[in-house]
Parts: structure tokens; sequence; C-alpha cells
């Protein structure tokens, strides 16, 4: 059972002055979402800022987005890949976009969303309920919009420090630095970061597990992620502005080995020596007359890595290298059509590119995707009180190129969505919305003919159906003070045509095959709050509750029925502040297809800044303070207590 005393005890001294409670932007300064293609009317209050992500210690985009309500963090642990689930849908239904740019490996479709460090990064966006058209395809369950920072004064910049300690040693470092510029004609800005683990630290209750580690620390558990960021921008007017963008990161990283007594698999654990993402990214804003504006924008996406899979039995590891890329384009054309009415239209083009080798120097295999996005909305102030919100999408995918003989296959799928939001005197407001959208299957699921991490063999299916999704959300925002607001939401999502691997026969063999034939349904209600209680006391508080019901399979893999985070930052003078942090969620599934359970958990977290004037800060902190032992996938535990200090100058 999950021990929430900690959490139990905040979450009574918050509901006091309120029943219904979710996480909202009120009384705070909302971040540039210019990135977001969307009427105004359904912009988004779950949203991230870049101090509160850094004052609540979240190092990576996965921690930062998993504080929001109806946020889960995942682990693949073979891969060591941090990903998400939002109100049920996974990472590859839930799609990524950096600056606006969809951003996904090509060939699977997720994102190690643990590689996005958040040193420069502006916001983070996570919209779970109307998720607009506009912003392209596969959207079935909302989307991620991860936006970087820009420069606002003439000259500005930072640099900052932490060290990590952890079982007696410096076990991690993360140091960024950003300078940029802006005057009348734009801007400029360059931007480093480096966020280093030497090693995961083993909690206590496990360093006697031989199969964990020695020392205290993890085997195989070092990672290493480096990321450079140049952009420049012009501003020939005040309504126009053109950028480009230039990324590239460079990453290494080690899975460790499972430490379940019972892990299944051919290997003991994974490395990668390469892990890296190059990007070129252009977006346009230009203001075509006082009543029409037109959004562009252009891209190229590099993601390469090499793996490296060392067996239980034997020395000679098996080897795997991806060189992907992605390159699309997309416009939109936004008019206004009344006083407060705004027509749009936006379209999407985009080509995927696979590349993979099973030998150093050998073969390639290389698959091509061309998918195409037409998209419009329409956003009516019906009367003073009311808005409605309407979109229709029509998109589709052909299959270019695959070195499985099956080049002609292609999907289509249609989507639409309504919202209605309607504003009460007091300035809450109640949302109500109903989509159906799709997701189209990755060239993984299409194509694969076998699973790494057991050795079986697979069927190719390219001929899959878009999985699709029909979503119901109410919500309510409103106010306590001015400072200091809530939300409340429920939904029902249901998923049909997911894509479930199935065991077949051919020959009097066993192989798996990918097939359109699950459906799942999740009901659920989000609770939260943030703001400014008194002048010393500054808070936030959320709780999930969702209910799955897969009509296919005996359970939903990773998805707690409870989970909740709270944090208080307390001010006891202009100088000083004082974060506490405390998250929890109950058991998990750990397979679809058993009954074996993960444990909940709730852990700790504390943090403390120090302003000293001119610019200059210094932190101190201590993550997982009670040592907690928990894991979100069997066998690869998280890391134990640790401890940092940092330092800061911005000007």
């Amino acid at each position: 059972m999950m021990k929430l005393k900690p959490l139990c005890y905040c979450l009574s001294l918050a509901l006091l002055p309120c029943i219904a409670l979710a996480d909202t932007n009120y009384g705070q300064s909302t971040p540039d979402l210019l990135t977001v293609w969307s009427s105004p009317i359904a912009a988004n209050p779950d949203i991230l800022t870049q101090e509160q992500m850094l004052e609540q210690n979240k190092v990576n985009a996965a921690q930062a987005i998993a504080t929001l309500p109806g946020v889960v963090m995942q682990k693949s642990g073979n891969r060591n890949e941090y990903t998400i689930k939002v109100r049920g849908f996974d990472s590859r239904q839930v799609p990524v976009f950096f600056d606006g740019i969809p951003t996904y490996v090509p060939y699977d479709g997720n994102l190690d969303l643990a590689r996005f460090t958040t040193n420069d990064l502006a916001s983070i966006e996570v919209n779970k309920g109307y998720t607009s058209l506009l912003q392209g395809p596969n959207l079935m369950g909302g989307a991620i919009n991860i936006t970087t920072a820009t420069p606002k004064k003439p000259l500005e910049g930072s640099i900052a420090y932490s060290q990590g300690f952890a079982r007696g040693a410096d076990y991690s470092h993360n140091m960024s630095a950003r300078l940029g510029a802006r005057n009348d004609l734009g801007f400029i800005q360059i931007s480093g970061s480096q966020l280093k683990q030497r090693f995961t630290p083993i909690p206590s209750a496990d360093e006697n597990n031989a199969a964990a580690g020695t020392h205290g620390r993890r085997d195989n558990s070092a990672t290493d992620d480096k990321r450079g960021m140049i952009k420049v921008g012009w501003t020939p007017r005040a309504s126009d502005e053109y950028t480009l963008t230039y990324v590239k990161q460079d990453g290494e990283k080690n899975s460790p080995p499972n430490t379940s007594a019972n892990a299944k698999g051919k290997y003991k654990y994974w490395a990668w020596p390469d892990y890296n993402k190059e990007s070129y990214y252009y977006s346009g804003i230009t203001q075509i007359t006082d009543g029409m504006k037109l959004q562009s924008r252009a891209y190229h996406d590099k993601f390469e890595n090499t793996l490296y899979m060392y067996p239980k039995k034997g020395d000679t590891p098996d080897y795997s290298h991806y060189d992907d890329y992605s390159t699309g384009a997309a416009l939109q054309l936004g008019i206004d059509t009344r006083e407060n009415d705004l027509l749009s239209f936006a379209a999407h083009w985009k080509d995927d590119v696979h590349r993979s080798q099973k030998v150093k120097n050998g073969d390639w295999m290389r698959y091509k995707d061309r998918t195409w996005s037409l998209a419009t909305e329409y956003q009516w102030a019906a009367t003073n009180d009311l808005d409605l919100v309407g979109a229709i999408s029509y998109d589709w995918r052909d299959s270019v190129e695959t070195d499985k003989g099956a080049d002609d296959n292609k999907q289509t799928a249609f989507n639409w969505e309504m919202m209605a939001k309607y504003s009460l005197a007091n300035n809450d407001n109640v949302r109500f919305s109903v989509s159906d959208r799709s997701r189209f299957p990755t060239q993984k699921e299409r194509y694969t003919t076998e699973k790494p991490k057991d050795g079986s063999k697979g069927i190719i299916n390219p001929d899959l159906d878009p999985e699709r999704a029909l979503s119901f959300d109410l919500s309510y925002e409103g106010h306590i003070t001015d400072k200091w607001g809530y939300q409340t939401s429920i939904y029902y999502n249901r998923v049909s045509d997911v894509i479930m691997a199935h065991t077949v026969y051919r020959g009097g063999k066993a192989f798996f095959q990918n097939q359109n034939s699950g459906r799942v349904d999740y009901v659920g209600l989000d609770l939260g709050t943030k703001g400014n209680v008194t002048d010393w006391l500054e808070l936030g508080l959320n709780y999930s509750y969702i209910h799955s019901d897969p009509k296919q399979v005996a359970h939903v893999e990773g998805l707690p029925k409870h989970k909740a985070y709270m944090w208080m930052t307390f001010i006891p003078v202009e100088q000083v502040r004082f974060t506490i942090m405390e998250e929890a969620q109950g058991w998990t599934y750990n397979r679809i297809d058993e009954n074996d359970k993960l444990a909940g958990y709730a852990k700790t977290d504390l943090r403390l800044d120090y302003d000293f004037g001119y610019g200059v800060s210094a932190n101190a902190s201590v993550n997982n303070l009670f040592d907690k032992s928990y894991e979100y996938t069997q066998g690869y535990m998280e890391d134990g207590r640790n401890y940092w200090l940092g330092i800061e100058y911005k000007f």
C-alpha cells in the first residue's frame, strides 16, 4: 500500500479553502506561446515556466512534465528511456514539439525526454483536452510543447553550475551558460549545457543486492548529455519575426542490469556510446494585413545512435546503429473574420527516414514515410460570455520506401474536435470539449521482425490502420484570490484500433505480429491548485485519478490509479526561498498479461535558494530525502538520496 502520510497532511491543509483543485497559471506571467498553433480561446492552463522547473530541481523535461496532473512517468527498462503517459496515452500517442517542431525518432515514434535538459527552456505546455489540429497529425492523446528561451533585453546572459553528491562521492554535475542580445532589428542567442552523471546511487535498502551494483553504485549507469544552441532572429517590424535555430546535442548513456530475480531476456545490459541529435529550424510570423497573419516553419532533424547489447552469456555484444532524419515544413494562415472571431488554415508535410545497420560497416536497411495534414479551425465569439472553437483535419501517410517489399501501403485519417468555453461574471470559466483524433502506426510497428530484448521473431503488418480516440473533457477554472487559482477536470477517453502484439503460428512456430485489435476506455479526474497563498507562502498541489478498462488484455501496464504532486515554497525573508516537494503514486501492473504489481511510492525533495543580489544566487537541495527505493519499471531502481550545491549568475 502506498504510504502517503506527508502528502496527506499537506493535502488536508490545501483542501480547506476549496474542494476542486488543479494546476493552473493564474496569478503568474504567461510565457511566450507563439510556438503553439491554436485558437487563443483554447489557451492551456497546464504550463511550466523555467523558474518553476529549476526551483523544483527538475533537471530534465521528463521530471518537469511528470509534476502536472494527469501525467505519470514511465521508464523503458533496457532502453533506459524516460517517457510519460498523459491520461493513459503513451509517448507515441502524445507527440512532442520543440519550438513548434514535431520531434521523435522516426523509426519507433518515441523520444527519451530525459535527454532534454531544462537549463535553456522557457516553458513546457501539455495539452490534454482540446488540442488544436492546426499543430499537425498524430495528436490522438494531446501534445507536449517545449519552448526554448529567447533574449528580451539588449544584453542578457547567465552561467550556472551545480554539483551532485551521493554515496560519499561527487556523482553528477549540471552546468549551463547563455548569452543573448536584442535590438529593434532582431536578436541573437548562444547557449550550451552539460548534464553528466557518473553513476546512479543505490538506495540503502538495496545496497546488499549484488545484482544492483557495488559500493552503493549501480553498474553500467553513467550518462552524459551535452547541448549547444544558436538562435538568430530578425524583426523587420514589431508584428513580424523570423528565427533560425541550430541545435547540436551529443549524448551517451548506459542501461544498468535488471535487478529482478525473474528478469527475462538474453541481454545483461545495453550501452549507447552515441545518442545524438542535430537540428536545423526555421520559424516565421508575417502580418500580411491588420486582420491576416501567416506563420511558417521548416526543419531538418537528425537522430543518430549506436547501441551495444551485452549478452548474459558470452562476451561479444550485438550491435545496432540508427541514422535517421526528418524533414518537414508547415504553414498556418489566420484571418480575423469578425471582432473576436478567427478562421485558421494549416498545412503540414513531413518525410521520416530510418536507416539502420545490424553489423558494423554492414548493409543498410532503409524506410521512408511521407505524411501530409490539412486542417482548419474556427474561433467564434457566440456571445459576450460564450466562445466556441471547432476544427477538422485530414491526414494521410504514404510508405515511399521500405526494405520489406510493401512500398504501396498507406493510411488516411479524418479528425474533428469542438470546444465550448463559458466565462462567468467572477472571471471563472467552464470548458467542455469533445474530439475524435488519430495516430498513424510507426515504421517499427509495421515492419519489425524481431524483439532484441528476448530474441523473439515477428511477422510484418504494413497495412495497420490508425489508432483512434474519442475523448470528452469537462473542466472548471476558478480563482480563490487574484494570485491563487484552481482547476478541476473530468474526462473520458475511448481508444479503439489499439495496436497490440499477438502470437501467431506459421509452420508450427510461434511469431508475434502487431494487429489492430485492442480497445481501452479511460475515465479520470484531475484536481489541482497553484498560486500565492500569502506573501510568504506559495503552493502547488495536484491529484489525479484514472480508471482503465482494457477490453482485449488483462491490464494497462505502468498506469497508477492514484498520483499526486505537491510543492510549497516558504519565503521568510526576501532573499530566501525554501521549497518542499512531495510526489506519490499508487501501484501499477508490471505487464499487460501478468498480475505482477509494481509497488507505489512517496518521495520527498527539498531545495533552498539564496539571492545575494547583483544577479548572484546559490542553491542547495536534497533529492529523495528519505532514501526511498522505488521503480517505474520492475528491476530498474531510481536514484537513492543525493545532494546538490549550485551557484548561478544572471545579468
